[in-house]
């Protein structure tokens, strides 16, 4: 017999099927035929953001190790200036995730991203008020904060951003615009922040949220790889299924989506069997 509670398990493995498949298909609409299999049951939008969190994580280090590391010493070059016409570089880790940001903006989900500091380089994503109040706990615990911005409406999430690899090191304590010189492996430059305005969602919205945010992050990769293509006095590298370290190549957007969804997959499943 299956009793409620291992129905929920099935469901939610069957739900990891549904994420993996919609995120790797061009069918936009597996949600919506899968509806009757969802669960109806809610999350906290805590949950709900510390997953997203995760899966931000793990493309993020993806991206600045694989891509960016990697790319360097194959010979790529990744700057600030990477969309001027000039400039024949991919984004660094930091414009990645303001690209997936803005690639979010543009389908309507209200969820927000962004990543701040109290030693930016843009002075722009400097913490200011509660957020500044919030962060400098994070400095001193090292854990995430979860609060209400009455201010703005919305349910907010901070996860310290560590300095995990050594490109975010050298670029930012490099930088001529940097206020601080001596960041090191390990350091929090920062923090991640999410905004919602649901205090809980629902699975399927989860998943939703889920979906958006891996298909903005691959827009934002198709965007850089539009701009290689695109170099015209910069040997280009062959985008391909293989990674730079096998020689001067780019991972095209199936191959790098794939290697995301491999490294996330697990966690999240793992996750959302917990919260049931």
């Amino acid at each position: 017999m299956i009793t409620n509670k291992n129905f929920l398990k099935m469901t939610a493995l069957y739900l990891m099927v549904l994420i993996m498949y919609a995120c790797n298909s061009s069918n936009n609409d597996v949600f919506a035929e899968e509806e009757g299999l969802v669960s109806s049951d809610t999350i906290s939008i805590q949950e709900a953001l510390t997953i997203l969190a995760s899966e931000n994580d793990h493309t993020r280090t993806l991206y600045t190790k694989n891509v960016v590391g990697l790319g360097q010493k194959a010979g790529l070059k990744f700057h600030e200036d990477w969309q001027k016409e000039d400039v024949e570089a991919g984004p660094l880790p930091a414009l990645f995730l303001r690209g997936t940001s803005r690639e979010i903006q543009k389908t309507g989900v209200p969820l927000g991203l962004y990543l701040g500091s109290d030693y930016p380089i843009v002075k722009a994503n400097k913490f200011v008020g509660i957020q500044d109040e919030k962060f400098q706990k994070i400095r001193q615990t090292k854990e995430p904060e979860f609060f209400y911005d009455e201010e703005n409406k919305l349910y907010t999430a901070m996860f310290p951003d560590f300095a995990a690899a050594a490109p975010c090191i050298s670029c930012h304590n490099g930088h001529t615009n940097t206020p601080k010189t001596d960041w090191a492996l390990g350091d929090i430059m920062g923090a991640t922040t999410w905004t919602y305005p649901k205090a809980t969602i629902s699975t399927k919205e989860l998943l939703t949220l889920i979906k958006t945010y891996r298909e903005s992050a691959a827009k934002t990769y198709e965007t850089f790889l539009a701009e290689v293509q695109a170099f015209k006095t910069t040997a280009k590298p062959e985008i391909t299924n293989k990674w730079s370290d096998e020689g001067y190549y780019i991972p095209d957007v199936k191959t790098f989506m794939n290697a995301v969804s491999k490294e996330s997959s697990p966690l999240l499943m793992e996750n959302l069997l917990a919260k049931i």
